[in-house]
């Protein structure tokens, strides 16, 4: 069994490692199944484990951020990774168990994959409530999250090393190099603030540079991002926490559930 996860964690949201979730995992400690032993059956919320995960390495990352940089930004890069497949998972289940039958496959077919962002605009068309297509996409926190897939795919698609340079500066002889800021960049060198950050979202290009701060923008954006695509669904999305939903319902010993 999951370690952790049997239980309800109720309304809890202080902070970077707790999210209110209703998984309908209450009671399981009251089973006496004597010597036959129990056997359970739950509903696996992708999304609600994924997000739940890369919570978890958020706050790690900020804890460890005083004892080691390297250590907290090697988290960091595995937070916003998780909290882009959360996305991934919130979508794709959302356009099989909402969707028209005929059209889910569209969007939710893993061997013939589209991107993310496509699958975010074309979502509200294949289900048969919310207001279809309208809405400005040009508007946060659209162009921001597309930003951040941008990322995670320069991640995956690196391309030439003229498109992977990563600065650093030394405040003084011996001292550690730290990420070049913006501000920092010596005159002449040509070095734009666009060579550093994502202009939209301010998250660096460097995956060394990933600091516990850009994941708060990162969990903000991803958050936002899952508010507006549900309120062009009329709610539906989240309509009575059915994306973190995982049932559960003890099948043997009968009778027991």
């Amino acid at each position: 069994m999951r370690n952790g996860d049997l239980g309800t964690s109720g309304t809890r949201r202080p902070g970077p490692d707790r999210d209110a979730a209703v998984d309908d995992r209450e009671g399981l400690g009251r089973v006496d199944p004597g010597d036959r032993g129990s056997v359970i059956v739950t509903e696996v919320s992708p999304f609600h484990c994924l997000y739940q995960d890369a919570l978890d390495f958020h706050s790690q990352s900020r804890l460890m951020l005083g004892r080691s940089v390297g250590a907290s930004s090697r988290l960091a890069r595995a937070s916003l990774l998780l909290y882009v497949a959360s996305a991934e998972s919130l979508v794709h289940q959302a356009a099989v168990e909402l969707g028209r039958p005929e059209f889910a496959p569209l969007l939710a077919d893993p061997a013939r994959p589209i991107r993310l962002d496509d699958t975010l605009r074309l979502l509200p068309a294949i289900i048969a409530i919310g207001s279809g297509l309208s809405g400005d996409l040009s508007v946060a926190p659209w162009p921001q999250f597309s930003e951040l897939l941008a990322l995670r795919g320069s991640w995956a698609y690196p391309g030439p090393p003229s498109d992977r340079l990563a600065y650093y500066r030394s405040a003084a002889e011996g001292a550690d190099f730290e990420p070049l800021q913006p501000h920092q960049a010596p005159p002449g060198l040509g070095i734009v603030t666009e060579d550093l950050l994502h202009p939209r979202t301010g998250l660096p290009r460097d995956p060394y540079a990933l600091r516990p701060h850009h994941l708060d923008t990162t969990r903000a954006l991803l958050d936002a991002t899952i508010e507006a695509l549900d309120r062009r669904l009329d709610g539906a999305l989240t309509r009575g926490n059915r994306h973190r939903r995982e049932p559960i319902r003890i099948i043997y010993p009968p009778g027991q559930s």
